[in-house]
């Protein structure tokens, strides 16, 4: 008797805590609690007390359940949590279907990664979307938090990251800053609204106010308005425009345009002048194999980037040209299309309309250890001077023949002679004769070596830990041999490289050292680099009027004895003048989160000689700081004027953790630029949208 009454105990248990249920042969819900009832007339399940249901990567809980066997509807009330792929969401009232994944939560709030939702109702419409009514979002976790994107409609896409949003006003406290009719932004990577605004004086500007508002219309287009003034050149606008076509690439549409006063001249009459800057890139991935690429740079005048835009263009490329390129890059050869064409009279540009290649691989022939490989350019050359004093037109057909036969002549050892030929037919020679046929031959031997060996020996040795050391030596030879032209390029208008083939017999020497170890890398066994040397330098066998001697030699050294210490520098030493025309260092120590710090020097024979370095400090959680400067031992400028044992540029920055905001205030000195001083504030969630505020003070006169 006894036997049955804990056997009826049992399986009263199992019905109370846990009861599961499927319809047409779907898979089983199962619903855990602390009671838990089945009602098979009303086919529905009741549960109370600590509820829990896991179903198809969904999870629930709640204090009370009621869950509709037939259609998979439930109702849940009380603490209740349902965490979908990418999000959590909480309420006190949940209407949810298991089937479609589409239900509603009252008094809702969410969180998807570092950002958290709150409205009257948020919507559920699939596993990876819902919609907030009459909420806001947010990335502060406070009950009453900092700020706060408000909006009457939040669509939040938690698995792609992305949140469309409408009637949008983003509040500071309960303070409204901004206004938006429709916004869109990615979670992960921060498509803000950006408003910079940049207050200052310049001496060639006056005082002055830059300012841009960036509008991201979507995640892969954005807008971004720029309206500045200056008191001695007046109002200047422009637009950039960031553009994705889907499948045909994507690129960026930049202007600028002003109607400048010349308050800053000393003239009678204060003129005015119009002066624009008109950019376009554009990059199009076609496929696996093939791309195309666009740049257009229109500009009123030479200066005009140097006077507006000096950092962020000028310093990069004071001469940008326009062009069109294609490419077609297959495993057995490419084949490309390049046009450049001068679009600014004051500019020098050689321009190629157009120029057509082909370059066929290394391609073996018949059944034979000999491989063939050609280059042919087709280019029609238009030389454009900034004068129009020297132009020049000339039609070229260049082609590269080359055969090889790579040889291993050892299990270390191997060797590839090759004899070549280069014919380039012009249109016309350097005074303006008829057709020009020039030929010349080459011939040369590729060799190189692989020499190793590992040392089964392991401990520490000056604080570095080793499990084995490879040693890996590869000396390398190339001889290059080319044969006078049969037209001396003094005859011929240089161009580019192919105008300026001429006498040439070097060997270039070659030798590399690798210093290897094993080390756990996560749960795995990883080969790692100790230490990199290369060394290079180019023979010149008895050049015209001298005798044999190494021209310029190349050295690149890389040390990384722990994952926190790395070592490089580089080096080019003339041993003709036994000078070094280049030497650069740089350490970086990066061992704990706290703390980094680098130094480098930079060094170029009687033009530079500087120090930099750059240190970030933080204390604790609250507060880190960043100091970076840039100390000239030595420079001399193209004008000749020299500086000695000065800073070029210096600066620091404090930073404080305000909860979800990062604050950063930063001044910094150039020699070149003078001082300034900004202040930034970064969202925590998205620390590459910031809201600027700087201002700029020129040094003293």
């Amino acid at each position: 008797m006894k036997k049955y009454i804990y056997l009826g105990i049992f399986l009263t248990g199992i019905f109370l805590y846990s009861v599961g249920y499927t319809e047409d042969g779907g898979k089983p819900i199962e619903v855990n609690g602390d009671q838990v009832e089945f009602f098979p007339k009303e086919k529905k399940v009741i549960g109370k007390g600590n509820i829990t249901i896991d179903y198809e990567g969904i999870r629930l809980t709640c204090d009370r359940i009621t869950v509709y066997t037939e259609t998979k509807d439930s109702e849940a009330e009380g603490n209740v949590v349902l965490i979908t792929p990418g999000a959590e969401l909480k309420g006190e009232k949940v209407n949810y279907n298991f089937s479609t994944k589409i239900g509603a939560i009252l008094k809702a709030r969410a969180n998807s990664g570092e950002w958290y939702a709150f409205g009257e109702r948020i919507e559920l419409l699939s596993n990876s979307a819902y919609k907030v009514i009459k909420g806001y979002i947010t990335s502060c976790n406070r009950l009453k938090p900092h700020y706060k994107i408000v909006s009457k409609s939040v669509m939040i896409y938690p698995v792609t990251n992305k949140v469309v949003a409408k009637d949008v006003a983003v509040k500071v406290g309960d303070t409204p800053v901004l206004y938006l009719p429709k916004y869109h932004f990615a979670l992960k990577t921060g498509g803000w609204p950006s408003i910079n605004v940049i207050p200052g004086k310049k001496s060639k500007w006056g005082v002055f106010a830059l300012n841009s508002y960036r509008y991201e219309m979507d995640e892969k287009n954005s807008l971004t308005i720029r309206v500045d003034e200056r008191s001695k050149w007046g109002l200047a606008e422009g637009v950039d425009y960031k553009y994705s076509l889907d499948n045909f690439g994507n690129g960026l549409l930049r202007t600028y345009y002003t109607n400048q006063r010349n308050v800053d001249r000393n003239e009678p009459e204060k003129g005015e002048q119009q002066r624009y800057r008109v950019q376009g890139r554009h990059r199009w991935d076609i496929n696996d194999h093939a791309m195309a690429i666009m740049e257009y740079h229109r500009m009123s005048d030479a200066t005009m980037t140097k006077d507006y835009f000096y950092r962020e263009e000028y310093e990069r490329e004071s001469s940008p040209e326009s062009y069109i390129y294609a490419l077609d890059r297959q495993p057995e050869y490419s084949l490309s299309v390049l046009g450049r064409k001068r679009v600014n009279h004051f500019q020098t540009v050689t321009e190629r309309l157009s120029e057509l290649r082909f370059n066929l691989k290394d391609q073996k022939l018949f059944d034979l250890p000999i491989y063939f490989k050609t280059d042919n350019t087709f280019t029609n050359l238009n030389q454009k001077t900034s004068d129009n004093a020297n132009d020049l037109s000339v039609t070229r057909f260049d082609m590269y023949n080359k055969l090889s036969a790579p040889l291993k002549l050892a299990n270390f050892l191997s060797v590839a002679p090759f004899v070549g030929a280069r014919n380039t037919v012009y249109s016309r020679n350097l005074n303006d004769g008829g057709d020009e046929f020039r030929t010349a031959f080459y011939t040369g031997v590729d060799m190189s070596a692989k020499f190793s060996k590992t040392y089964e020996a392991s401990g520490k040795f000056l604080g570095v830990d080793f499990n084995k050391l490879h040693h890996i030596v590869t000396p390398t030879i190339e001889y290059k041999y080319i044969h006078q032209p049969s037209i001396d390029p003094t005859k011929l208008k240089q161009l580019d490289d192919i105008d300026a083939v001429d006498l040439k017999d070097t060997f270039t020497l070659g030798l590399e050292n690798r210093l290897q170890t094993k080390r756990m890398i996560g749960e795995s066994l990883k080969t790692i680099d100790l230490g990199y040397l290369l060394i290079t330098g180019d023979y010149l066998y008895k050049p015209e009027g001298r005798g044999s001697q190494f021209s310029v030699i190349k050295g690149d050294l890389e040390l990384t004895p722990f994952e926190w210490l790395r070592f490089e520098s580089d080096t080019r030493y003339d041993s003709d003048t036994k000078d070094f025309q280049t030497l650069n260092t740089d350490l970086y120590i990066n061992r704990f989160e706290d703390w980094q710090y680098g130094i480098g020097s930079r060094y170029e024979q009687d033009k530079i000689s500087e120090l930099t370095s750059e240190l970030f400090y933080k204390p604790n959680n609250e507060w880190a700081y960043r100091v970076f400067s840039r100390y000239d031992l030595k420079e001399v400028e193209t004008s000749g004027h020299k500086y000695i044992n000065r800073f070029k540029d210096k600066g620091l920055t404090v930073i404080k953790d305000l909860h979800c905001w990062l604050a950063e205030t930063s001044i910094s000195s150039g020699r070149d630029s003078g001082t300034t001083l900004w202040f930034v504030m970064k969202l925590k969630a998205s620390p590459k949208v910031p809201f600027d505020f700087k201002d700029y003070y020129p040094h003293p006169k």
